[in-house]
């Protein structure tokens, strides 16, 4: 693991906290975004995502299936079961598949509070993953405006420097989670 990854993993954390944070003062009355202990949940999720990266190549599982498992193997003390099963899938579904009815077991055997839980933490880690895909933290910061009569959202990150074409294609490949769950577009916009 070199020291890139672990800020990587910081900078994810600290960008999902925020973007959290930014929600709840655009939509404070909603629902989904009450979670227990969402704090707790995001850093654990948001350090570990990428934790799987270290077994893909041996046990040639794309990493947030290695990840996944990897969590659900080990105890983490701070985490009692259920969390540690939300945190394992919030890795589980950092990318790739989102999560799924009937087709992932993990998943169904989560209560519909669990499971939004996951929903909510995994598509804003998709976000803060896809503002630093290229590891250089660059994003120094972000803020959340919302059109209400286009229901949009447009995240606008404080960047040190001009994110490159890849940021975007990220972006618009990862967010599809976050829109599905918010019921919002969501878009990015570099003044």
């Amino acid at each position: 693991m070199s020291k890139n990854d672990i800020e990587h993993f910081k900078h994810v954390e600290n960008i999902s906290l925020k973007l959290y944070s930014e929600l709840i003062k655009i939509f404070p009355t909603n629902p989904i975004l009450k979670i227990q202990n969402a704090q707790k949940l995001i850093s654990y999720s948001a350090l570990l995502h990428d934790i799987g990266a270290f077994l893909e190549y041996k046990t040639k599982k794309p990493h947030n299936k290695a990840g996944c498992k990897l969590i659900l193997e080990n105890k983490i003390d701070d985490l009692c079961e259920e969390e540690t099963k939300i945190v394992a899938l919030c890795i589980r579904y950092h990318r790739g598949a989102k999560p799924k009815e009937g087709k992932h077991k993990l998943f169904q055997s989560l209560n519909n509070e669990d499971k939004n839980k996951v929903r909510v933490i995994s598509s804003i880690i998709r976000i803060s993953d896809a503002l630093d895909s290229n590891h250089t933290q660059s994003v120094e910061n972000i803020h959340l405006t919302y059109d209400f009569k286009q229901s949009l959202l447009i995240l606008n990150p404080c960047i040190n420097i001009i994110f490159n074409k890849g940021v975007y294609q990220v972006f618009n490949k990862k967010k599809t989670l976050f829109e599905d769950v918010f019921k919002v577009k969501i878009c990015l916009q570099n003044d």
